[in-house]
C-alpha cells in the first residue's frame, strides 16, 4: 500500500506530521520512501527556544545532579537516625540531638554532647557517599563549642580499616559559630564511603551545618554534569518548577548559603536545603550561556513575594530588594525577561490549586504587581486544553505573552526491559512512538482553534510547551541502574518517539515559541548521574544533535511511500545549508530513502550524523560505555542514490552547493 501525504498550505508541508502507522510488512520486502524538499518556498524560522530545558527540585535533578553537594540533609532538618547516624564506643555516654538553643539555620542545630567517651570517638556519620580514587574532596563545618572545648575530628572513610580513610582535626572553636574547612584525597573508588564528625573527650558541641563536595566543583555545581549540560546547549531554562514551585518561597534560597533554612518540601516529600536558589540558578544560566525563565509561586505564595522576586532579579541596587541582591555580591540587575505565573494550577496534585476562575483573577493580579516593578518582563500563563483555556485565554489574553501547555506520555514498562517487556515495547512501538507527537499536536490544535480573528489579543498569543516528554513511572525504582529516587531511564526507542514530537514542534513554529523538555538531569532527565559519573541519555543525544544541526527556515517536505519515516527540513540562507532530519521509527526494518531537492541547484550532502544503538531498549548508564551514540558518518551520502536509514535510527544531514 502506498500513501501520499499533502498539506493544505504549501509552507506547512513541513508542518504536517508525517507519521504513518502501518501494519507489519513482509520483512523480505525493503521499505522505501521518497522525500521531496522544496527549498524555494521557505516558511517560518525554527525558534531556538524550541530546544529549551526544564529543571525542578525533584529527586536528584538539582541535588546530586546539577548541584555538587554530597551530603544529604547537611543542615539537620531530620531527626538523628535518619540521614545522620550517631555512633560511639560500647558503653560511651553521649547524645546527638536537635537543639533549638543553638539554631544556626532554621529552627535548631545538631547538638553533640559527650559526657564519657570511653576513650573513643563519639559523633555523627553519614554513609553511601561516592568517591573516585585520587580525586580531592573539600568541605567545611560550622561549629560552636558550648562547653569544654576540645579537638573536633572530621573523617572521610572508604573502608573499615584505620588506613582506609583520612582524618582532619579542626582547630578549636569558641562559644560562637565559626567555619572550619577541610580537604581529603580519596584512596579508593567506592559508593559506600562515609563522612563523620566526632569528639574524643567530654564536651558540648553545636553543629550548624556540614558540607562536602568534589574539589573540582564549579561554584557549587558538578563539573561532569555541567559539561554535559553545556553540550545540550539549550537556549532557555525553566526553574524552579514544576510542582515544587507552589510550596517554594524564594527568600529561603537567598542570602548566605549556610544560613538558609532547610525545609520539608511538600510536593515531592523531601528535604530542601535551599542551597540552589535564585542566585545559583542565574549563575548556572550564565555559566552555560542560556536564558532563564523563572516561575513564581501562585499556589501558596503571594503577589508581594512575586513582585519582590522581580525586584531582586531586575531592580537597581537602589531598590529594597535590588540592594539585597547587591549585598549578596551581584550589584548589576540580572535582567530576567521571561516569567511563569505558576504551574499546573488546575491539578489536584498542585499545592494551592484553585478553580480556573480564581486562577484567572490571580494571574492578572500577579502580572499587574510584577509589571509595576518591571514593565518589560514577558509572562507565561498556566494553560490546559479544554475548559481551563476556555476561561484563561479570553480573560487573561491582554496580560500574557505565552500560554503554557504540558504533555507527558505515560508508559509503564520499566527500563532496563525484561525480555517480555522488550517484546511488548517493540510490538507496540509504531503506535506508541506517535503518541508523544499526537499529544503535543493536541496542545497546538487547542490554541490554533481559538485564534479565529475575532480577538486581536487572543490571536497574538503563542505557546510555551514548557513541560513535555515521556514518564515511565513516578515511583522510586530502587533496583534500576541509577541511584536514588524517581529514576527513569529512557531507551533509544523513547528518543525516537520524542524525536517525532520534536518534529511536530518544529513544524508548528508559527505558533510555538518555547518548548522545554522535562527534565534535564536525572528523574525523567536527558542526562543521568550516579554518585561518581554522568552520561548523556538517548534523548539528550537527540536534543543535542537537533539543536546544533537543524536550523533556519522551514521548507516544504513531501513523503511518498509505505515506510515509517518522519521528516523535517530547513534552509539556512546565511550558510546556504539545507538541514534534513530523518527518523526511521521501524523497530526492525531499514528504510531506503530517495531525496529529491527542488528550488536549489547542485546541492550535495556535505555531512551527516546518526543516532543509533543495538536495540530499541538500549540505554546509557553513567560509568559504562554508551550504547546509544551520535556519530558523524564517515562518507558523504550521495543524493543521486537512495539513503539507507537503519531501523530505529535518527539521521540529520546537511546539503550545500
Amino acid at each position: 500500500m502506498n500513501m501520499v501525504i499533502h498539506t493544505e498550505h504549501r509552507w506547512r508541508l513541513a508542518a504536517f506530521v508525517l507519521c504513518l502507522t502501518i501494519p507489519w510488512l513482509d520483512e523480505a520486502r525493503a521499505l522505501e520512501a521518497t522525500v521531496t524538499i522544496d527549498v524555494a518556498k521557505p516558511g517560518p524560522a525554527i525558534n531556538p527556544y524550541l530546544y529549551g530545558q526544564f529543571i525542578e527540585h525533584l529527586g536528584r535533578c538539582i541535588h546530586d545532579g546539577i548541584w555538587a553537594e554530597m551530603l544529604f540533609d547537611r543542615k539537620f532538618l531530620l531527626e538523628p537516625g535518619k540521614a545522620w547516624q550517631a555512633f560511639g564506643p560500647e558503653g560511651a555516654d553521649f547524645d546527638a540531638a536537635h537543639d533549638a538553643a543553638g539554631a544556626y539555620c532554621g529552627d535548631h542545630c545538631m547538638a553533640l554532647w559527650v559526657r564519657d567517651p570511653r576513650g573513643g570517638p563519639c559523633g555523627i556519620r553519614q554513609g553511601n557517599l561516592g568517591l573516585i580514587e585520587g580525586r580531592e574532596y573539600v568541605g567545611h563545618a560550622v561549629l560552636c563549642q558550648v562547653a569544654d572545648p576540645g579537638p573536633v575530628t572530621v573523617r572521610l572513610a572508604w573502608g573499615d580499616e584505620e588506613s582506609a580513610g583520612q582524618s582532619v582535626v579542626l582547630r578549636e572553636t569558641g562559644a560562637s559559630y565559626e567555619k572550619s574547612a577541610f580537604r581529603f584525597r580519596a584512596g579508593a573508588t567506592t559508593d559506600n564511603a562515609s563522612l563523620s564528625l566526632t569528639l574524643s573527650q567530654p564536651g558540648y558541641l553545636w553543629i550548624g551545618c556540614l558540607s562536602l563536595m568534589p574539589a573540582d566543583n564549579v561554584n557549587g555545581m558538578r563539573a561532569d554534569t555541567l559539561d554535559l549540560v553545556k553540550r545540550l546547549n539549550s537556549p532557555i531554562y525553566r526553574w524552579p518548577g514544576g510542582n515544587f514551585v507552589s510550596g517554594y518561597h524564594w527568600k529561603d534560597g537567598a542570602g548566605p548559603r549556610d544560613r538558609r533554612p532547610p525545609r520539608w518540601e511538600r510536593a515531592w516529600e523531601d528535604v530542601e536545603d535551599n542551597d540552589f536558589g535564585i542566585d545559583e540558578f542565574l549563575a548556572f544560566c550564565r555559566r552555560i550561556d542560556t536564558e532563564p525563565l523563572v516561575v513564581v509561586n501562585t499556589g501558596l505564595g503571594s503577589v508581594d513575594d512575586a513582585a519582590e522576586l522581580v525586584e531582586y532579579a531586575n531592580g537597581s541596587e537602589k531598590t529594597r530588594w535590588g540592594s539585597r541582591r547587591a549585598r549578596a555580591g551581584h550589584p548589576d540587575p540580572y535582567g530576567v525577561v521571561w516569567w511563569g505565573i505558576g504551574n499546573e494550577m488546575y491539578g489536584g496534585w498542585q499545592l494551592g490549586n484553585v478553580p480556573v476562575e480564581r486562577y484567572a483573577l490571580r494571574h492578572n493580579a500577579f502580572v499587574r504587581a510584577m509589571k509595576a516593578v518591571d514593565p518589560e518582563i514577558k509572562v507565561v500563563a498556566v494553560g490546559s486544553p479544554g475548559k481551563w483555556n476556555d476561561v484563561v485565554v479570553p480573560r487573561c489574553a491582554a496580560s500574557m505573552d505565552l500560554l503554557s501547555a504540558h504533555h507527558y506520555t505515560q508508559r509503564g514498562l520499566r527500563v532496563p526491559f525484561s525480555p517480555e517487556d522488550a517484546r511488548k515495547y517493540e510490538e507496540s512501538f509504531l503506535d506508541y512512538s506517535g503518541h508523544v507527537a499526537a499529544g503535543v499536536r493536541g496542545l497546538i490544535d487547542d490554541l490554533r482553534a481559538r485564534q479565529d480573528g475575532s480577538d486581536p489579543a487572543v490571536d497574538r498569543i503563542r505557546l510555551s510547551i514548557d513541560e513535555w516528554g515521556v514518564v515511565r513511572e513516578w515511583n522510586p525504582e530502587p533496583d534500576g541502574p541509577g541511584v536514588g529516587r524517581f529514576e527513569v531511564y529512557y531507551p533509544l526507542g523513547d528518543a525516537i518517539a520524542n524525536g517525532r514530537a520534536l518534529h511536530e514542534l518544529i513544524r508548528s513554529g508559527d505558533l510555538v515559541t518555547i518548548a522545554q523538555w522535562a527534565q534535564t538531569v536525572n528523574v525523567i532527565g536527558a542526562i543521568k548521574t550516579s554518585r561518581t559519573h554522568a552520561s548523556m541519555g538517548p534523548v539528550g543525544h537527540l536534543l543535542t544533535l537537533y539543536r546544533a544541526r537543524v536550523g533556519g527556515k522551514l521548507v516544504p517536505v513531501e513523503v511518498v511511500g509505505d515506510a515509517p519515516l518522519d521528516a523535517v527540513a530547513a534552509w539556512d540562507a546565511a550558510s546556504q545549508t539545507l538541514s534534513v532530519g530523518l527518523i526511521n521509527y521501524s523497530p526492525k526494518e531499514e528504510v531506503s530513502t530517495s531525496l529529491k531537492i527542488e528550488g536549489a541547484s547542485e546541492l550535495a550532502v556535505a555531512a551527516a550524523w546518526r543516532i543509533h544503538g543495538p536495540s530499541l531498549g538500549s540505554i546509557n548508564v553513567p560509568g559504562r560505555p554508551e550504547q546509544v551514540t551520535t556519530k558523524q558518518l564517515p562518507e558523504p551520502l550521495p543524493l543521486d542514490k537512495p539513503v539507507v536509514l537503519p531501523a530505529h535510527s535518527i539521521t540529520v544531514l546537511h546539503a550545500r552547493q
